[in-house]
């Protein structure tokens, strides 16, 4: 076995030039598998053979029938997008439980049988490795299996050619990465390129992914139903997937209708990881199931976002003189940070829904919700288990209540808060829900300011009239006012843009340099890399701001228009150094000129 240096992370090979006996496997696999859920296999002796089957079936002559729609078992032909479309078939050995469509294209006969049975065999040496059950073990064979086989076709191929001053050159286009979850034992690629896996250092809940660019090696990932057999012996997570690049991949698991834990079957782990990757065709013949999958989601999510808030708000009050309670939204931002995702006042108001009691809410006197944790009695806290504990409970029971009902809600709603203080007699404040009324904050002085007109209020003076000169005057003023407040708006959009520069520049030196780009892929890829930021941006802004880096890095970024007026990008290799500088330089710039309109 070697490793593999992908962007400092390191992924397994399996060189089988390097194995002289089937029984040297095993403890490599075992040893793999203990570490992380991806690895690659070289010098495979059909390599070029399945090669060969995959240039067959790029051809447009082979393209899936588009007109073959997907089933209630999601088989059949899928359009992803104009360009790519998706077919998928199911096979179960079991006759009991049979699929109606099969794969009818003679080279995807030949590359699923070939797939298979490399798939099977390192299936069964992952099962020997980490599962200790023995009737596990022997699930599956060659007579007892289930495969399910995933195809994407791009119809004009992975690259666009155009003509620019009669030069001919290409560019990437609609280079997008699908997220997929393996629900099987294994899953394998013939082409080990244009995937990202999670390294074994990252966390799943963490955007961090690491590239594999090895045409030359099949890549093997490991699907959640081993996870499960394992035992806690070995943990999966989601790939990325280019489907112009990676056309085909094959799952192995058990016969569908082995048994779980518990009274669930393999078919019922397949369902429910099919149901999460094509929710439209979910909606359509599971609508229910669907539902209770993203209640689900959304559930976790809060148990995390509990988890967070306790945090939060406990080094809150340790960290606070005063005894005022922090107002709600001044914590967003950092609990956006630790839960890596944007966080609203909503979200935090489902934590209430699900359990009123957790925090008391208050509105302060500007009338902003304000959080705080309730009173614990020690003496109880010592016999009462923790609150994490029972929110999650909370969150168990909610989702009891809600599963079966007739219409699945797909989320939990906010808790209704009337931020509108009461008269200074009245010390709660309505909320629509019945069961929980929030405390307003008494004021500091604990005087009662009564409601009352003055007279003075009631005696007009005479209304003077302005000359001619002044009402020039004050519309001068006005002007100014106006041509201030608008420089001021254009200054602060002009320095949220700076910020935003560093960030697109980390994602830009962290694509493949000295190949062209167009400026709709980059738009989408660098709003879609920072929609979980605290301030996302949208494309408009991401042109404005890839636009200033090429007029700072002109000498290493250029642009050329081609026909139709589509920007296209191109850069050498990018440094650091080299534009931090210039980015100083026009802070400085900006800053000068900012002060220069003020005098």
């Amino acid at each position: 076995m070697s490793t593999q240096n992908t962007r400092k992370q390191t992924i397994p090979i399996i060189d089988l030039d390097k194995i002289s006996q089937e029984d040297e496997l095993l403890p490599v696999v075992r040893s793999i598998l203990l570490y992380t859920d991806t690895f690659l296999l070289k010098n495979y002796a059909n390599k070029s053979s399945l090669d060969s089957l995959i240039s067959h079936l790029n051809d447009s002559n082979n393209a899936p029938d588009t007109k073959q729609q997907f089933d209630a078992n999601f088989t059949g032909t899928l359009s992803i997008n104009n360009d790519i479309s998706m077919e998928q078939y199911i096979y179960n050995s079991e006759p009991d439980l049979q699929f109606n469509r099969t794969v009818n294209n003679p080279y995807l006969q030949k590359l699923s049988s070939r797939l298979f049975k490399v798939s099977l065999f390192f299936s069964q040496l992952c099962l020997k490795s980490i599962v200790q059950n023995t009737t596990l073990q022997n699930t599956l064979s060659e007579t007892n299996f289930a495969t399910k086989l995933t195809r994407y076709h791009h119809e004009r191929g992975n690259l666009e050619k155009v003509s620019v001053n009669g030069e001919d050159f290409q560019y990437l286009f609609n280079h997008d990465f699908i997220n997929h979850t393996s629900a099987g034992i294994l899953t394998v690629f013939p082409i080990a390129k244009g995937i990202k896996y999670k390294p074994p250092t990252a966390s799943i809940d963490d955007n961090q992914w690491t590239s594999i660019d090895e045409p030359d090696c099949l890549l093997f990932h490991t699907g959640t139903l081993l996870s499960t057999l394992s035992n806690g012996l070995h943990s999966t997570s989601p790939i990325q997937i280019d489907p112009s690049t990676n056309p085909i991949h094959l799952t192995i698991f058990p016969p569908l209708s082995t048994p779980l834990n518990g009274n669930k079957k393999v078919s019922a782990e397949l369902l429910s990881q099919q149901i999460k990757e094509f929710p439209q065709v979910a909606e359509k013949f599971y609508n229910k199931q669907s539902h209770q999958l993203i209640l689900q989601q959304k559930l976790n999510l809060y148990k995390r976002l509990f988890t967070t808030s306790e945090t939060i708000l406990s080094l809150n009050s340790m960290s606070r003189v005063s005894n005022i309670a922090p107002e709600l939204h001044s914590l967003l931002p950092q609990m956006s940070n630790m839960m890596n995702f944007k966080i609203v006042q909503d979200d935090f108001l489902k934590l209430l829904t699900i359990w009123p009691q957790a925090y008391i809410i208050e509105a302060n006197s500007k009338c902003e919700l304000a959080i705080k944790l309730p009173q614990i009695d020690p003496l109880m806290a010592l016999s009462n288990k923790s609150r994490k504990l029972q929110f999650a409970e909370m969150c168990d029971l909610w989702y009891l209540n809600h599963y079966d009902l007739d219409v699945v809600p797909k989320d939990v709603p906010p808790l209704k808060v009337n931020k509108r203080r009461g008269s200074i007699d009245n010390d709660n404040m309505d909320v629509s829900s019945p069961s929980y009324q929030t405390k307003r904050i008494q004021s500091p002085t604990k005087q009662k300011n009564y409601i009352h007109n003055k007279k003075e209020q009631f005696i007009y003076k005479e209304k003077q009239h302005d000359s001619q000169s002044n009402l020039l005057d004050r519309l001068r003023e006005r002007e100014r006012r106006s041509a201030a407040l608008l420089s001021e708006r254009q200054r602060k959009y002009q320095e949220f843009l700076s910020v935003k520069m560093s960030q697109v520049f980390k994602i830009l030196i962290s694509l493949n340099w000295n190949e062209p780009y167009t400026v709709t892929h980059l738009t989408e890829l660098i709003a879609d890399s920072l929609q979980n930021s605290n301030n996302p941006i949208g494309e408009y802004e991401a042109e404005e701001i890839i636009d200033k880096l090429q007029s700072l890095l002109s000498d290493q970024i250029s642009c050329i228009v081609v026909e139709g007026g589509l920007k296209v990008y191109k850069w050498d290799q990018l440094k650091s150094d080299k534009f931090e500088s210039a980015l100083n330089e026009f802070k400085e710039k900006a800053h000068e000129t900012n002060i220069h309109m003020d005098v």
